[in-house]
């Protein structure tokens, strides 16, 4: 099953979401749905490959463990394969975060009238150089603050792995 879908996967992720724009615009037309579907579109290949690859790298010794302990398939996944790909998973989930945030501007900059990305074209345009200015200061400051909500949460989701990594670094 891997063999087959790995090249798909691979395609479809080569694609860059912002080419795929002029197309959704004639099949979808220009509404939220469109601008919704580029983002997730583009920031679902980070996750999914990052979780391709931690579960792929769960340890078999401990595989062949859980399976002659007799776990059953949930109880694999839920105890022993998501823990061991959850920071593959955080880490693809971290890449999302900085593509979705690209994505929502660029699908604003050419194809709304409302939205951050149309009002910095929209003061450039005019020659408001301070308000552009200040409207890409503003998409600063909502990355970092995402970044640091993303950076709790993963601190308290991953919180057992972060500890690990503390104690392995004393020894």
């Amino acid at each position: 099953l891997r063999r087959l879908l790995e090249p798909l996967l691979e395609f479809f992720r080569a694609i860059p979401p912002p080419v795929l724009l002029p197309l959704l615009m004639i099949v979808m037309g220009v509404n939220w749905r469109m601008q919704v579907f580029v983002i997730i579109f583009g920031s679902l290949w980070p996750v999914l490959l990052n979780t391709v690859e931690g579960v792929r790298a769960t340890d078999e010794v401990q595989r062949e463990t859980a399976r002659s302990y007799g776990l059953g398939r949930l109880d694999r996944l839920r105890y022993l394969t998501l823990p061991s790909a959850a920071p593959q998973i955080m880490a693809g989930v971290r890449q999302s975060l900085s593509i979705a945030l690209i994505l929502m501007v660029i699908s604003e900059l050419w194809y709304t009238s409302a939205g951050l990305g149309f009002t910095i074209v929209q003061f450039q345009r005019n020659f408001a150089i301070p308000e552009m200015w200040s409207g890409i200061l503003v998409l600063g400051l909502l990355g970092l603050a995402l970044a640091v909500i993303f950076r709790f949460a993963e601190r308290n989701i991953l919180r057992w792995y972060h500890g690990l990594r503390e104690v392995q670094r004393e020894s």
